[in-house]
């Protein structure tokens, strides 16, 4: 006996379970995904992230870096929510290992953002630098380079 219809489609359910603190109360969050979506954290991620919900967005690319989903930009959107949590140093390791897989202006500059809100100039101008180098049409590269150039004649 066939147990699936020789016509119909067959679509998985998967529930996701995350865990999250909400003013010290722990709080279970579910998720719902369809197993026929390829990249389901690191879309659901997206979701999160335009909706302004950085530690969730957060969360939800880190489960896809694990599972390999989209990995490059996974790491580099883990490392931008990060940035807008303002955590910096951990944005920049993200950022170098997503490097490591994929050469991309938007990395290189955002590495430069990090190390200029940590108000170390040279290491920021090396890396707008690196971005200028692969997108000299970038305007706020540009900018930037010019910003920290000034900072150094003062």
């Amino acid at each position: 006996m066939n147990i699936f219809p020789i016509y119909g489609i067959i679509i998985i359910i998967c529930y996701f379970y995350l865990f999250t603190t909400k003013g010290g109360i722990l709080v279970k969050k579910t998720y719902l995904f369809s197993a026929s979506t390829k990249m389901m954290y690191f879309n659901k991620a997206n979701d999160l992230y335009n909706k302004k919900d950085y530690k969730e967005a957060l969360n939800l690319y880190k489960k896809s870096i694990e599972l390999k989903e989209n990995e490059a930009a996974s790491l580099y959107n883990a490392a931008v929510c990060l940035i807008k949590l303002r955590s910096f140093e951990n944005a920049i390791s993200l950022i170098k290992r997503a490097v490591k897989l994929k050469e991309d202006s938007r990395y290189y500059f955002n590495l430069g953002y990090c190390y200029a809100m940590l108000k170390n100039s040279p290491k920021a101008l090396l890396y707008f630098n690196t971005a200028w180098s692969l997108d000299n049409t970038d305007s706020d590269c540009e900018k930037a380079i010019k910003l920290l150039l000034d900072s150094f004649k003062k």
